[in-house]
Parts: C-alpha cells; sequence; structure tokens
C-alpha cells in the first residue's frame, strides 16, 4: 500500500510542480480587487478555467470573463485600476513591468463587452501600450478617451490627449488614424469596414454612457450592471501633491497582505466604533463634457455606532460652472449604499449615482460616480476617486 500511495502522490505532485511552474513563467499580470458574480480566468495555453475572487491574481496568458449580472476590478501589476461590466471578455497577451531601464508594456485585447481603466505607470509615449478592438488596435499616447462599440460601429471620443487607432479597411489596408491632440477631430464614428465619418460633438450615445456608474457601475461595489454599450473608458491618474504621490507600483504585497486583509471587511466594520471622516483624497480622475475639470474635492462620514452615512458631498468646477452633489446612505454589511440627494452643476438642478468600495481593509475608499443635468442629460460628468 505504501508503494503504490507514493506512486500515485508523486505523479501529481510533479503535475502540481509543472502548473505551478508554469504561471509563475507568465508572470501576475495584476490583482483581483472585486468579483460578483460569475467572474473567470480562462489560461489560453491550457484552456483551464478558475473562478476569480478577491485578491486572486491574473496572468499574462489569461482570457478573463465575467457572466451576466456580473462584474469584477483588477489593480494592474503598474498601478492601473481596470472595471469590467457584465458579459464581457478581455484577453490579457501582455503585461510587464518596467524594470531600471527597460520599459513596461500592456498587450490586450477586448474581445466583446465593456471595460474602464484608470491607466497606471506604462504609458503608450513609446508604443509599448497596446488595446485591441474589434475593428482596430489603439495605442495610448493621451489621458482621457472613450470608445464605444454598438451595432458594429464603433465611436470614439477623445476628451483630453490623444490616442492612434491603426484602422483594418474591408481590402486589407491599414491606416493610422489619429484622434485628440490638435487633430482635426476629437470625436468620429468607424464602420466595420474600416470607414472613418469625423464628428463635430461628442456622439448621442455617449450621453447614456455615464463613465463611472449609472446603469454601468464598475468602480463600486453596487449591484447594478450593464445595460449599456460596449465601453472603453480611459483616464489618467491624478496625484495629489499636497499629500504625496502615491507609489503606483504592484500594490499586492503591501496593500492586500497585511494584517487588516486577513480580517473580513464585515468583521471590521463591526469592529469599530464612532464616526469617521474620509476626506484625504490620494487619486482621482474626472472628466466633464463641458470641458477640463479643477478644484476636485469629496468627503464623507460613516457612523459606525449606527451603521450610516450620514453626510457626504462632492464638488469640482468646470466651464458650465460648480457641480456639487451631496449624499447619504447605510451600512449594508460589508459595502456602503449611498444615494445622492441632493445636485446641481451652475445654476443647473443635477441627478447623479455614486458607487464605492472599501480597499485596504476599511482604510480607504474607492469611489465612483456620475452626474447630469436633469434639463439638459447630455452634460455629463463623472469619475473616480480614492480617499482615506
Amino acid at each position: 500500500m505504501r508503494s503504490n500511495l507514493s506512486v500515485i502522490v508523486m505523479p501529481m505532485l510533479a503535475l502540481c510542480s509543472l502548473a505551478l511552474s508554469a504561471q509563475e513563467q507568465t508572470g501576475n499580470a495584476g490583482l483581483t480587487l472585486m468579483a460578483r458574480g460569475n467572474v473567470t480566468a480562462t489560461a489560453t495555453d491550457t484552456q483551464q478555467s478558475r473562478d476569480l475572487n478577491r485578491k486572486a491574481p491574473v496572468f499574462n496568458i489569461d482570457q478573463v470573463s465575467t457572466g451576466a449580472q456580473s462584474q469584477a476590478q483588477f489593480r494592474m501589476l503598474d498601478g492601473a485600476l481596470l472595471a469590467l461590466q457584465s458579459d464581457t471578455e478581455l484577453l490579457i497577451s501582455e503585461y510587464k513591468a518596467g524594470s531600471g531601464t527597460e520599459q513596461g508594456s500592456v498587450v490586450m485585447e477586448l474581445v466583446k463587452g465593456s471595460l474602464r481603466t484608470v491607466t497606471g505607470s506604462i504609458k503608450g509615449d513609446a508604443g509599448n501600450y497596446q488595446l485591441k478592438t474589434p475593428v482596430g488596435s489603439i495605442g495610448i499616447r493621451g489621458t482621457t478617451f472613450q470608445l464605444s462599440y454598438i451595432n458594429e460601429i464603433m465611436l470614439v471620443g477623445v476628451w483630453d490627449g490623444q490616442i492612434e487607432l491603426q484602422v483594418t479597411r474591408a481590402d486589407g489596408t491599414v491606416e493610422n488614424v489619429t484622434f485628440g491632440g490638435g487633430e482635426s477631430a476629437s470625436f468620429a464614428s468607424i464602420s466595420a469596414a474600416g470607414q472613418v465619418t469625423p464628428l463635430l460633438s461628442p456622439p448621442a450615445e455617449f450621453a447614456g454612457e455615464t463613465g463611472a456608474g449609472g446603469e454601468e457601475s464598475s468602480i463600486g461595489s453596487g449591484s447594478n450592471t450593464d445595460t449599456g454599450s460596449n465601453t472603453v473608458l480611459t483616464q489618467a491618474t491624478n496625484s495629489v501633491s499636497s499629500q504625496g504621490s502615491e507609489d503606483t507600483s504592484f500594490i499586492a504585497a503591501q496593500s492586500y497582505q497585511g494584517s487588516s486583509e486577513q480580517i473580513p471587511v464585515a468583521d471590521l466594520i463591526a469592529a469599530r466604533t464612532g464616526s469617521y471622516q474620509y476626506n484625504t483624497l490620494e487619486q482621482f480622475s474626472v472628466q466633464s463634457t463641458e470641458g477640463a475639470v479643477s478644484d476636485f474635492q469629496v468627503s464623507l462620514t460613516i457612523d459606525f455606532d449606527n451603521g450610516t452615512v450620514p453626510q457626504g458631498e462632492l464638488s469640482f468646477n468646470d466651464a458650465g460652472g460648480e457641480w456639487f452633489a451631496a449624499f447619504n446612505g447605510v451600512v449594508n454589511v460589508d459595502q456602503l449604499e449611498l444615494g445622492v440627494n441632493f445636485a446641481s452643476h451652475g445654476n443647473e438642478r443635477a441627478q447623479g449615482q455614486i458607487d464605492t468600495l472599501f480597499v485596504n481593509g476599511i482604510d480607504q475608499i474607492l469611489g465612483q460616480f456620475v452626474l447630469s443635468e436633469i434639463e439638459n442629460p447630455a452634460v455629463i460628468a463623472g469619475g473616480i476617486f480614492l480617499i482615506k
């Protein structure tokens, strides 16, 4: 019996060792911050699929998928935040951090569905960031852009900076088209045949794509799911200099292996007493249809004794005036359920939604919001923030 057992066990151990070695060779691409519903990663070399839960790594050979009524968020190795909506497939072909004089590189493919990302340290200045889409490949040279793939039509909007889209036409020819950054067109539609039609203003479809909440909530803990179009929204990460710039290198070892991370968020909340105000802004990315945004501020107070969020507000300015939103809510087990009870933009009444997620135990809050004018719903602003 002892001999037979060793014959069975040793090959099993060898197989496990080989599998581990293969994963180590591919390298981590990022870490799962949140997975709700059916979220899986399939290794493209072995076709083995695994469920993704909080803190689970994703690798360079993974195709990450979300099912219906599902969503996921990841912290990538360069500090980028990546959010996938429902019914999305993203192939991670390469995600490598730079070291010394060697630059990092990213190659991903949006097979279907919707994603948003707050970019990290890897940019596209040297052509080292490539995002493939159904109509072509995108190189990032800027800060904020948006894509929507609807009925085989790709809609493009560049809010700040510049992107270069490599379009493959029906006859097989390839053309590099640049949007934003002083180019003649910041908005366009692109057909499946590669026909590019410049637009003078943002597509109407963008008015329904909040970029940060609503029916397409992604960076947050709410249960809303993506009922809109397939969207990519990329935003630069802005660090608050007065607080010091956060090290946006891969934070798995630092932020997700601390002692507080071993305790479930619900237990940390239950053990906390008194009230605490989260008002130190660490990172943010906000965009508006009315142009550049300035003076962004956000704060919220949690009453841990009563399980409520009695007060929260955010504000910022754009060319149309000041955006302001007041919100409150309750603590629901391990998350916050928030509602905007008043919002305005200049002299116009507004409406909106805000979603949040605890990170680093309950030391920080990652939030996402969207606001729009009630009488002019095409006037929209939204973004992502990290406070402590």
